[in-house]
């Protein structure tokens, strides 16, 4: 004689894969996005690690863009995401920055002598002014602002005189390289003379 029961044996999963968790990453900017840091990054899942024991892990991530900070800077904050074959996921999240510490490269200024001109040489000294004493400089994240701390020519002799001269070089994120240079008035002409006469008078007697 029988009797019979039936029952199910059912295997779950209901346990999120562990995750050792993403790392923030720090790159120098590049001026061009740093796309393969970023790229290596985002691939690696920010150094992120998954194990399940039922089965595989899947990654995502939410990235979307950089933030627009200064020169070609920025930073993203993103989420990775192991997700297993039975759609229990586990999250980390962590910060990519592209930060700017290096100041423009800078060649330096030259000092300039010209000739009095007993006006005060305006146009030269502006156009050596203007032109950052001749320096030059590079940025590889942004664009370069020019400064300069010229205040007055130190008179000397007549309307020659001198002026040492600190040009900077400032990047979009406030890095700067200063140069310094001294522009000179001089005066290495001798006066011109129309040349003495003789003169021959007849004797008064006094």
């Amino acid at each position: 004689n029988a009797t019979s029961t039936t029952a199910t044996f059912t295997i779950e999963d209901t346990m999120a894969p562990e995750v050792m968790a993403a790392a923030d990453a720090t790159v120098e900017c590049d001026g061009a996005g740093n796309s393969g840091d970023l790229s290596n990054w985002l691939d690696s899942n920010g150094g992120a690690t998954a194990t399940d024991a039922c089965g595989g892990v899947m990654w995502t991530n939410d990235f979307d863009a950089l933030s627009d900070d200064c020169g070609a800077t920025g930073a993203a904050t993103v989420t990775f995401t192991a997700t297993d074959d039975c759609g229990n996921a586990t999250s980390t999240t962590a910060t990519f920055t592209i930060e700017d510490t290096m100041a423009p490269e800078v060649m330096a200024a030259a000092d300039a002598t010209v000739e009095c001109d007993g006006a005060g040489n305006s146009v030269d000294l502006s156009n050596w002014l203007d032109s950052n004493g001749g320096a030059t400089a590079t940025d590889a994240c942004g664009g370069v602002m020019w400064t300069n701390d010229f205040d007055g020519l130190n008179i000397a002799c007549g309307p020659t005189g001198s002026s040492m001269v600190t040009f900077t070089a400032t990047d979009d994120c406030g890095n700067a390289t200063s140069t310094t240079a001294t522009f000179t008035i001089e005066d290495t002409m001798a006066p011109e003379v129309m040349a003495a006469a003789d003169a021959t008078v007849e004797c008064d007697g006094s």
